[in-house]
């Protein structure tokens, strides 16, 4: 991957945490099941802490251009489609959804600068554990689903900063 296509799916990638956070915990606000409340605002989180995480990676490669507002608005429009669809078809839309993701930041982090693998990596690792969220959910497992993701919040902070 040349340069320029790298630090344009690193920005792509952040501002992909920017919008996914808003997005998740809108629907969370509107949420009417406590359970489906508690993890949409996990996952929040978790979009929230990758941004923060991914923070000093894009001030390092001096990427510009992101508007963080408009990121936001995006994740809250994406939220006002999906409010009041049935759990099962979200889950099946975000099994979708989220797998190109998946795909791609694998591909990222298998591709990165030595000096940026490790977030990278992470990015990757965030992106799997909201993947396996979703299958758990369409597999009737809803009391293990959101396992994954906790287990990346409760670790992160032993995480080094890249």
């Amino acid at each position: 991957m040349d340069r320029t296509a790298y630090l344009a799916s690193i920005k792509a990638a952040y501002e992909g945490e920017l919008y996914g956070e808003a997005w998740f915990a809108a629907m969370a606000r509107e949420a009417q099941a406590p359970d489906r409340q508690r993890k949409l605002a996990a996952m929040a989180r978790l979009e929230a802490q990758t941004a923060m995480r991914m923070t000093p990676l894009v001030k390092r490669l001096g990427i510009t251009g992101i508007d963080e507002t408009a990121q936001r608005a995006k994740g809250i429009r994406l939220a006002q489609q999906h409010i009041g669809q049935s759990w099962p078809v979200f889950i099946a839309w975000f099994i979708d959804e989220i797998g190109r993701f998946v795909t791609l930041y694998d591909d990222l982090a298998r591709s990165s600068a030595p000096e940026d693998a490790a977030i990278l990596a992470e990015l990757a690792r965030h992106e799997r554990a909201l993947l396996e969220f979703a299958r758990l959910e369409a597999q009737g497992m809803p009391h293990r689903s959101l396992e994954p993701v906790l287990a990346l919040l409760d670790t992160r902070s032993s995480i080094g900063a890249s």
